[in-house]
């Protein structure tokens, strides 16, 4: 692994020669560029962050630490379509219990019925996917749950078409329990409600996750929350077998995953 940070701005013609005479090109203008962290990043972060260029911390994992990893977070998907209706977020208060929720964060929505879907993935395509602005729920196709995710004792419920509420013949919804157990998660920015006080960790990796001592099922999701603004998730992670398969059928991509240690 090695840790990676993407560098962006708009750039004056001094700033790109004072990056030139360290050895690193970069053109003038709106543009980005990725140093490793090594002894030149700390030498150019002072100007970086005088600049009020961003600066966006992230690893590069070995195709060994993808393989090898006994338990991975999902960081990528397939994405369809958005949660219905969508206007202004309605979709929130049909999906989600709101007892707890704090709209500033995003912290403490809890399903208590179904997602509304305009259409679902064409038979055969993106056959494991998310949706926008739900980034700790997936759906599969109703022949892929049985051929995978029931013999793993993984329930689902249904998918309801919008305006007609009936529900979709192909396509499901995972369950995906919850761990009662936190990650050690000490070395990453947090970020604190100003309203509701509760603390949600970056979603940006900052290296490999803590792995959990206690993993209660194939696919489940984390106890914390991750995000910035009013967006709050929960990390899902998946054990190796489960990865291994869904790569192997070509509807995962190793590259997707963050590996624990």
């Amino acid at each position: 692994m090695k840790i990676l940070h993407q560098i962006g701005g708009n750039w004056t013609e001094s700033q790109t020669k004072i990056f030139k005479e360290l050895e690193i090109q970069v053109d003038t203008g709106v543009n980005s560029i990725v140093v490793e962290e090594n002894n030149l990043y700390y030498k150019i972060k002072p100007l970086v962050h005088k600049w009020g260029f961003s600066d966006i911390r992230y690893p590069e994992f070995t195709k060994k630490e993808l393989k090898e990893s006994l338990l991975s977070a999902k960081s990528n998907s397939h994405i369809h379509g958005y949660p219905m209706p969508d206007l202004n977020f309605e979709y929130l208060s049909l999906t989600y219990d709101l007892t707890n929720y704090c709209e500033i964060c995003g912290i403490g929505k809890k399903q208590k019925d179904a997602f509304r879907l305009k259409n679902v993935p064409k038979e055969g395509k993106k056959r494991f996917f998310g949706i926008n602005w739900v980034f700790d729920e997936y759906f599969v196709e109703l022949d892929l749950y049985n051929e995978i995710f029931k013999p793993l004792n993984i329930k689902y419920r249904e998918i309801l078409q919008y305006k007609n509420e009936k529900p979709f013949d192909t396509h499901v919804q995972l369950i995906l329990p919850e761990t009662s157990e936190e990650l050690d998660l000490k070395d990453y920015p947090t970020e604190s409600c100003s309203k509701c006080g509760r603390v949600k960790y970056q979603p940006m990796p900052q290296g490999f996750y803590p792995r959990y001592k206690s993993i209660i099922a194939p696919l489940f999701k984390s106890k914390d929350y991750f995000g910035t603004g009013s967006e709050a998730r929960k990390r899902v992670f998946l054990t190796k077998e489960l990865r291994d398969k869904l790569i192997s059928l070509k509807i995962e991509r190793d590259s997707w995953y963050i590996p624990t240690k």
